[in-house]
């Protein structure tokens, strides 16, 4: 039996295909976007350990998962192993993904980055808006294309919930918060299949294993991060 896979853009031609597929959406980003990047919640029962790690900030338990996807809706990464209360930011720290588009930029790759909400670092492999900025300027016609681009994830997880109505928060899944990531891989590989994809590959299987802390170091890539950011800007929104 074939198992489709969720699969994260890892060579040159994939990401080229995933940059061509942001430029051409209806709401465009371009200059290097290969993906959209949010977390909801999925409501779990009460684990019985390490209960007070899955209350989330809306006081319910949860696991938090991470996913990632293009402007079709396709879901390029998925990330569903963290108790609700961790944040957003530690999840993307401690991912694969970040790993990977992170030795991407370290060989050389400048141009490719994710795109995240004002809940992730900026940096030089992930573009965040920028905060308060004068109406009409590059920096604001800059907030709003980001925003509009990364607005297919938000809709991705409407329409998994809604399709697989238990992983809505009415529908409280009755596992542990192992099989409970499980069972959202398997939405994810269903709703791939939906869209006709049957490419995908597993968070960790495209990764050698880690060995030195993903911890984000927010002091040297800050700085590189605001010059790529600047470099976007001046190039696109000028």
């Amino acid at each position: 039996m074939f198992l489709a896979k969720v699969r994260f853009p890892m060579t040159q031609i994939e990401r080229q295909a995933a940059k061509e597929i942001f430029a051409s959406a209806s709401a465009p980003f371009v200059g290097g976007t290969i993906g959209a990047i949010d977390c909801t919640h999925v409501s779990i029962m009460s684990p019985k350990h390490h209960e007070e790690a899955y209350v989330n900030h809306h006081g319910y338990h949860s696991i938090n998962v991470q996913m990632i996807c293009d402007p079709n809706l396709k879901i390029l990464a998925v990330n569903a192993k963290y108790p609700g209360a961790r944040h957003d930011s530690f999840i993307w720290s401690s991912s694969a993904v970040r790993r990977v588009m992170q030795r991407s930029f370290e060989n050389g790759n400048h141009n490719v980055f994710l795109i995240g909400d004002s809940g992730y670092p900026l940096e030089p492999w992930l573009m965040t808006p920028l905060p308060n900025q004068p109406e009409g300027s590059p920096k604001f016609r800059y907030n709003e294309a980001l925003c509009k681009a990364r607005n297919p994830v938000e809709r991705l997880f409407g329409v998994l919930k809604g399709t697989w109505r238990c992983l809505s928060q009415q529908r409280t899944l009755l596992y542990d918060p192992g099989f409970t990531g499980k069972v959202v891989n398997a939405c994810t590989v269903l709703h791939n299949l939906r869209l006709g994809d049957q490419t995908y590959d597993p968070e960790t299987e495209f990764l050698e294993p880690r060995t030195h802390s993903s911890n984000v170091n927010q002091d040297a890539p800050s700085s590189t991060a605001k010059r790529v950011q600047d470099r976007l800007i001046a190039n696109y929104f000028t």
